[in-house]
């Protein structure tokens, strides 16, 4: 499976406000793994397991030059074909993903996303990726560069500003 690190720190990156549904070709910027973390098993709610978990934060420009911030579901960290993770990854890059994978090394990587809206069961709506797929032909030169976000990156944590929508007034290059 990934290589398997401690944190570097313990700031957390958080998002604000609802992302439009959509497709979007957006940027994977930044990764967060948690270590150690007690949660309901799948097969049996009653029984908490410890788990090692990891989530994908994408930035996303809709058609109006807004930027967005969206983070997947907390995956955990399974390299077996029936898992989440793997299924997610092989979507992403349209190949299963191999022992050994690295997933920083999907830090800046595109990805074709579609975003759905759900409702919380306190009545609340989020966003959240229905779908991952590699990028289209053609549409590479959409993904919109890391660079861009570095701006809203913390150097140390990895952390990501709180607000979702990002100003990409002058310092952003598009």
């Amino acid at each position: 499976m990934a290589i398997l690190e401690a944190p570097k720190s313990s700031s957390r990156i958080r998002i604000e406000g609802l992302v439009p549904k959509g497709t979007y070709i957006a940027t994977c910027i930044a990764i967060e793994d948690q270590f150690g973390v007690q949660r309901a098993k799948y097969d049996d709610p009653t029984t908490l397991e410890t788990v090692n978990l990891t989530s994908f934060y994408f930035g996303l420009k809709n058609k109006q030059g807004e930027m967005f911030l969206i983070r997947s579901k907390a995956f955990k960290m399974s390299l077996h074909e029936k898992s989440a993770l793997f299924q997610f990854l092989k979507s992403w890059t349209a190949e299963p993903p191999r022992p050994g994978f690295d997933t920083e090394t999907m830090v800046s990587k595109g990805a074709q996303i579609t975003i759905e809206h759900g409702m919380s069961q306190k009545g609340r709506t989020f966003a959240n990726i229905g779908v991952i797929s590699p990028v289209m032909e053609g549409l590479e030169g959409k993904i919109v560069p890391m660079e861009a976000y570095l701006p809203y990156l913390d150097p140390v944590g990895g952390a990501v500003t709180p607000a979702t929508t990002i100003d990409d007034s002058d310092e952003v290059p598009f």
